[in-house]
């Protein structure tokens, strides 16, 4: 494999917050998306947790930023697609990016953690039968390139418009900037396949080895293997977490969230 070449740097922070003032901790995470921008950072990501003290709604939250910056991107590793409708999540990341003017970098994983706590209060049903995984992901994705809905001749009337139905704000350029956080050669793979970039982190399944370099290497090997001739059309980022553990001290201002250094590479 060719030594790919760091095309960006950006941050990840979970957004933490006190359990008894989270206005604070979410107000310093946005000023750190300011500060991460006057700084010369390229992107500015947060994480989506559930039942954490930290954002639980990406959407909302980088709308806020997107009003609070200017050239940053914005993303956010990872949105885990179980407890999400894949419809719903695609008008509000639709309109985040809108707001934002094109600024979202999306990144999805699968599964639903917390599941056996949460699923009855997120669907109607027995949940354990639908598809969190790789599907759900594929069907916001398809929501995003806006087909439109119904057949040639269906439309809805809305006041002063008569319009063929389908997810707005469109917003074609969104559909590229979708990455999935992919731990193994088989997620690697599904993720070139449907044109998605690809996020990796330091916790990747160590397929017929046990060093983590070399497991690392392999999964952006197999994920340029499989994207062939559609390389360019993609991008990978990895995460590294750094801790300074001698007298560095922190930037002025209010920066209190962990941060993740993100380099995006050309795959």
């Amino acid at each position: 494999m060719s030594t790919p070449t760091i095309t960006s740097l950006a941050f990840l922070t979970p957004g933490n917050f006190a359990d008894n003032d989270p206005y604070t901790g979410l107000e310093e995470t946005l000023q750190l998306f300011e500060y991460g921008e006057r700084l010369g950072y390229d992107g500015a990501w947060i994480r989506q947790r559930h039942l954490e003290h930290g954002v639980g709604s990406a959407a909302v939250f980088l709308a806020a930023a997107g009003q609070r910056t200017e050239r940053v991107e914005l993303g956010t590793a990872v949105i885990p697609i179980g407890y999400e409708n894949p419809f719903r999540l695609a008008e509000d990341l639709a309109l985040a990016d809108v707001l934002s003017r094109g600024r979202l970098q999306v990144g999805f994983s699968t599964g639903m953690p917390h599941a056996e706590l949460l699923g009855d209060l997120v669907y109607d049903g027995d949940w354990r039968g639908f598809d969190l995984s790789y599907g759900r992901i594929a069907r916001l994705v398809d929501h995003l390139r806006g087909d439109y809905l119904g057949g040639p001749d269906t439309v809805i009337h809305s006041p002063g418009n008569v319009q063929r139905p389908r997810l707005q704000p469109h917003n074609p350029g969104l559909v590229q900037r979708i990455w999935y956080g992919g731990g193994s050669l088989g997620s690697v793979r599904w993720a070139a396949e449907n044109g998605l970039s690809l996020l990796s982190g330091n916790i990747v399944s160590g397929e017929d080895t046990d060093d983590f370099t070399t497991a690392q290497a392999n999964l952006l090997t197999e994920y340029r293997r499989t994207l062939g001739d559609a390389r360019r059309a993609a991008r990978v980022a990895l995460g590294r977490v750094i801790v300074p553990f001698d007298s560095a001290e922190g930037p002025p201002g209010p920066a209190t969230a962990t941060t993740r250094p993100v380099g995006t590479r050309a795959p």
